[in-house]
């Protein structure tokens, strides 16, 4: 069976070949690699690979960004740290995973698992592929859960839990607090909208990102979009741009 490690940390993959070699000396290590660059050219060199072995979260990313850029047939068995969202991930698309620190036992039966689903695993999996990085996207990603904000001389946390919305005004982007508190802030809203957490704040037009919480109300408006009515209230009207409005139907109903 030829095996290649994904793993950034020497000590963890050196624990983990010890271990593959004491459940099959025959097994072949074809390689351990430690990043995503260096896995895809890896992989578009070379011959597929039984099993591929592959921590989450690597020097340069997260790991699933190397089945975003190269196809293989690979079986694939996570190793993670992550919480039970992720580990729920796996579980819901049949792909194996392993817990760190990687039990014996666990790794045993995850090779077992690779031997009976061998016949079966092939282009029927890329789907349910395709959802488990859906869903690693998210769970993955390290949201932005505070901002230092200046205040006169001071600088101040923010935590994202505090936050209503954010607007960009005379081409400057603000911080609005449930509190009403408002704070200047050099990121874009191109940028904000990537480091947020996407379960908790949503993009509904050019000018403006809201938290769920700070919604209160929303109501049907002329050219297809919705006017929002939201803690803490503004003067001008909040509207959902026509082409964001299903996704927003959608972001509320989660």
């Amino acid at each position: 069976m030829r095996v290649l490690i994904i793993e950034d940390e020497m000590s963890a993959s050196k624990r983990l070949e010890n271990m593959l070699k004491k459940i099959d000396p025959k097994m072949e290590i074809l390689g351990v690699l430690d990043s995503i660059d260096d896995t895809v050219n890896w992989l578009t060199s070379n011959k597929d690979p039984d099993i591929i072995f592959a921590d989450i979260q690597l020097s340069d990313g997260v790991c699933f960004d190397i089945f975003k850029q190269v196809q293989t047939k690979s079986a694939v068995i996570f190793t993670t740290a992550y919480d039970e969202y992720a580990v729920e991930a796996f579980k819901v698309n049949s792909i194996d995973y392993l817990l760190k620190p990687i039990n014996p036992e666990a790794l045993s039966r995850s090779i077992e698992k690779f031997h009976t689903l061998k016949r079966t695993y092939a282009e029927s999996d890329k789907k349910r592929f395709e959802s488990l990085f859906s869903m690693l996207d998210q769970a993955g990603k390290d949201y932005k859960s505070r901002f230092l904000v200046k205040t006169g001389q001071n600088m101040k946390i923010v935590s994202t839990e505090e936050i209503a919305y954010f607007l960009i005004e005379t081409q400057l982007v603000f911080l609005i607090t449930k509190q009403n508190n408002r704070f200047l802030i050099e990121q874009t809203l191109d940028e904000l909208e990537k480091r947020l957490d996407p379960k908790l704040f949503f993009r509904i037009n050019r000018q403006m990102i809201i938290s769920l919480d700070s919604v209160r109300t929303i109501h049907p408006y002329f050219n297809s979009r919705l006017k929002l009515d939201v803690t803490p209230e503004r003067e001008s009207e909040i509207l959902v741009s026509r082409m964001k409005v299903n996704d927003f139907k959608k972001w509320i109903d989660q």
